[in-house]
C-alpha cells in the first residue's frame, strides 16, 4: 500500500464511487448514525462541490468527507436533510477512511485538502455571490483532538441528539 503523500483528493464523480463511500459510511457510524445511501445521493445530486475523496493510485477510494450548506451557523438536523446552495456554512456530515489506511494521516491531509477546496471554491465565486464563511461539523469526544490540529474550535456539547453518542460542535471561519 501506497503512502498518504500519493493520494489524489479530488471531488466524487459517479454514483458508483457515492456507493463506495457507503461502504466506509456503514463502518464509520453506526446504524442509527451513518447517512442512508439515499440520503448521499441526495447530497451528491445538490452538493457535489462538497463530496470530496481521497483516491490511491489505482483509482480506489480509500477516503471521503461529504456535506451540505445551510444558513445555520450549526449542524442542524435540518442541515443533515437538506442542503441550501446560499448558505454560509457548510456543514461536514461525514470524514470516513477505510480501515485499511487509517492512523496513516489520511483523515488529516483530507481535511486540509477539503479546506483549501472550500476555500477555492469561495473564490471562484463572484464577487457578489454567497460565499462560505464557516465550516462546521459534529464531532465524538475522542476525535476533538484530530478537529482542533486541523484547525477547528470545539464550541462544547452540541444540542444535536444522533443516535446514542454525545457529539460536539467544532466550527472553522474562513
Amino acid at each position: 500500500m501506497a503512502g498518504v503523500d500519493t493520494l489524489e483528493f479530488r471531488n466524487l464523480r459517479s454514483v458508483e464511487e457515492v456507493q463506495a463511500a457507503r461502504v466506509f459510511e456503514e463502518g464509520g457510524y453506526t446504524s442509527d448514525e451513518g447517512a442512508s445511501l439515499e440520503s448521499m445521493r441526495y447530497r451528491f445530486d445538490h452538493a457535489a462541490h462538497l463530496f470530496l475523496g481521497a483516491f490511491d493510485q489505482k483509482g480506489a477510494l480509500v477516503g471521503y468527507v461529504m456535506s451540505t450548506q445551510a444558513d445555520a451557523p450549526l449542524v442542524t438536523h435540518r442541515s443533515m436533510e437538506e442542503h441550501d446552495p446560499r448558505g454560509s456554512t457548510v456543514c461536514i456530515h461525514s470524514v470516513c477512511v477505510n480501515p485499511l489506511w487509517q492512523r496513516k494521516g489520511v483523515a488529516s491531509r483530507l481535511l486540509e485538502a477539503y479546506t483549501s477546496s472550500i476555500c477555492k471554491y469561495n473564490s471562484s465565486l463572484d464577487p457578489s455571490g454567497y460565499k462560505i464563511k464557516r465550516l462546521a461539523l459534529l464531532s465524538r469526544e475522542n476525535l476533538i483532538p484530530l478537529y482542533e490540529r486541523a484547525g477547528y474550535t470545539t464550541l462544547g456539547k452540541s444540542s444535536v441528539v444522533h443516535g446514542t453518542e454525545t457529539w460536539y460542535d467544532c466550527i472553522m471561519d474562513l
